[in-house]
């Protein structure tokens, strides 16, 4: 049996106080920036970078081959990649520790920043002449905090993107390449939700997998242009979606901004929640000159993604039928919670 841990010191609280409440000033900061992020209009090099389709037009799974599910992938990848080359080094170890973090995160951030640029050289190699080039990003970093927050979402992005595209793979050797980079995906997201953050290392029994389409929406908001040299990207460009409170509270009441679909009609059009293999639904309600509202419901943890569907099934969620991009939403949750909130799917 192991023995107790040690009693932390007295002196030791006041550090310990300080840690959790910038926990739960970089939750407020997380979803503030993604919420702002939703709502901003960048340039693309288009059509160079994405294949500017609707969804009625959208290339079923089948018609996307391995080396555009790799090129996808190294797209994600050089993201993340020049996020940590270009902030990491501009806070040292000193502002890491004035801002309130441990001595060793900024370690661990520089060990982060190494797993990613490993990731790109590997995936440039296994493209050879059909690698992508590195495109003009703007992340919306101004301290170590920001820093924290844009990783975390970072972080989780990849690790449902890698979940999302292992379905599009058809040889089974690539497959298994690309789930070694997943798992180092979800352990870093963890680590920094759960050391860094002091927030839960999970979201409940299930992770969420998400499309191309779903992922790029979030993505792209750090993307300035790409060279028109890079091959187009098997996605559709969906319409943004944001969500106020930024940082809502379950079973409230929420705002929505996104442009309806011409196609829709008067139906009733839902929000969904995506989270592990059973996503929640709320329905939407037009409070007219373009805004909406609806309920979140009162059983989310974690990081939940938020989009708008036509109707409340599974189905209307599949990456090809989602109406909008989508909302990343923070719903942290203790060591006392129970966190099998979801149900197990059943595929009979």
């Amino acid at each position: 049996m192991c023995p107790p841990p040690p009693l932390l010191p007295i002196a030791f609280l006041p550090q310990l106080v300080k840690v959790f409440a910038l926990s739960s000033f970089i939750v407020m900061l997380f979803s503030t920036i993604l919420s702002a992020l939703a709502g901003v209009s960048l340039a693309f090099a288009a059509p160079n970078l994405v294949k500017r389709q609707s969804n009625a037009t959208a290339p079923a799974p089948s018609a996307i081959n391995d080396t555009q599910v790799l090129q996808y992938a190294m797209f994600l990848e050089l993201l993340e990649h020049h996020f940590y080359d270009q902030y990491l080094w501009q806070f040292d170890e000193a502002a890491f520790a004035a801002a309130g973090y441990p001595s060793w995160v900024r370690g661990r951030f520089e060990q982060l920043s190494e797993h990613e640029a490993t990731h790109v050289e590997f995936l440039g190699g296994a493209l050879g002449s059909q690698a992508l080039q590195s495109c003009e990003y703007s992340f919306p970093v101004t301290d170590p905090q920001s820093f924290v927050a844009v990783s975390m979402a970072l972080e989780t992005t990849g690790m449902s993107a890698y979940m999302g595209a292992a379905a599009l793979l058809s040889d089974k050797n690539t497959l298994t390449a690309a789930t070694t980079i997943l798992a180092v995906e979800a352990r870093q997201a963890a680590w920094v939700s759960s050391a860094v953050l002091k927030n839960e290392p999970w979201d409940g029994p299930f992770e969420t997998p998400l499309g191309p389409n779903a992922i790029f929406s979030v993505a792209s908001q750090f993307v300035v242009s790409c060279p028109s040299s890079n091959p187009p990207l098997p996605v559709v460009n969906l319409t943004a979606l944001t969500v106020s409170p930024a940082a809502p509270a379950l079973g409230s009441q929420i705002t929505l901004n996104f442009t309806q679909p011409a196609n829709v009609g008067n139906s009733t059009l839902y929000l969904a929640f995506l989270r592990g293999q059973n996503p929640e639904f709320s329905p939407i309600t037009d409070s007219g000159n373009g805004t909406f509202t609806a309920i979140v419901p009162p059983n989310l943890q974690g990081t939940i993604w938020a989009t708008v569907v036509t109707n409340n099934t599974i189905a209307a969620t599949a990456d090809g039928n989602i109406l909008t991009g989508l909302a990343m939403l923070e719903f942290p949750f203790n060591s006392q919670a129970n966190n099998n909130v979801t149900t197990i799917p059943s595929y009979a």
